[in-house]
């Protein structure tokens, strides 16, 4: 994912939605109904278009060295649960709430199979996001070390520009304040650098693409992985994961 586990970020080519960088006026009290509080609870649902480019390797065994330099993502929050999905690789992520828990799936769409993470699983892969940071796809602490400029207007849509360099990554950072989503993620590590662009944004309710269906799929318990190791699917997911969790 992200490896956030967000191994998950993707980018590029800005469509017309992209409010980011432009200068424009202080918000008028009367917009401030539409900033979203980002530590909230309650976000508002919502499903995105994103694209993310890189150049460069993040470092030796780095995990993202497989995907294409540009690849292009959808994403879906609502309240309960996040999807990500990368259509031109066949591939998606499903996050569910369950009380205080996580559970993951990993989709494989292609072959019409997921493998399921239950929270005991994830804290054994030390793979524990918060709810908040995959809803945000970023981690809001890494926002409290930047340097966070005026909420800016335009066309009615509030953002706000984060910027500085926490350990040895330089980050720009601009979120859209009335959807809780990034605009813009920019990130610099010595050759490696990573932009993540988003192209489209609407209330979920009125979005023109939905989640793949994943009714019928056949769902593997990662703790029944070892059971299975003679099966084709098993043993490439294995190895794809065994590269992703190599560090």
């Amino acid at each position: 994912m992200f490896n956030t586990h967000f191994k998950f970020l993707p980018k590029l080519l800005g469509l017309n939605l992209l409010v980011v960088l432009a200068a424009c006026s202080h918000a008028p009290a009367k917009h401030a109904a539409n900033i979203t509080d980002l530590s909230s609870a309650n976000l508002p649902a919502v499903a995105a278009e994103f694209v993310t480019t890189r150049t460069g390797a993040e470092h030796e065994h780095d995990e993202h060295q497989a995907l294409p330099a540009e690849v292009s993502w959808r994403f879906w929050r609502d309240s309960q649960r996040i999807t990500i999905e990368r259509p031109q690789l066949g591939v998606g992520e499903l996050w569910l709430r369950d009380g205080q828990e996580l559970i993951h799936r990993k989709l494989y769409h292609q072959d019409r199979r997921a493998i399921e993470f239950q929270a005991g699983d994830l804290r054994m892969l030390d793979i524990t996001p918060s709810w908040q940071k995959l809803a945000l796809l970023l981690d809001s602490q890494l926002l409290e070390k930047l340097t966070a400029e005026e909420i800016e207007w335009t066309d009615g849509i509030p953002t706000r520009e984060y910027q500085g360099k926490v350990a040895d990554t330089e980050w720009h950072v601009v979120m859209r304040l009335d959807l809780a989503l990034p605009a813009l993620i920019e990130r610099q590590q010595g050759e490696f650098s990573e932009r993540t662009e988003l192209l489209q944004a609407y209330s979920l309710n009125a979005a023109p693409w939905q989640p793949t269906p994943i009714d019928g799929y056949d769902v593997i318990d990662f703790a029944d992985l070892g059971d299975k190791e003679s099966d084709p699917f098993v043993i490439k997911v294995q190895a794809q994961m065994g590269h992703e969790h190599h560090h």
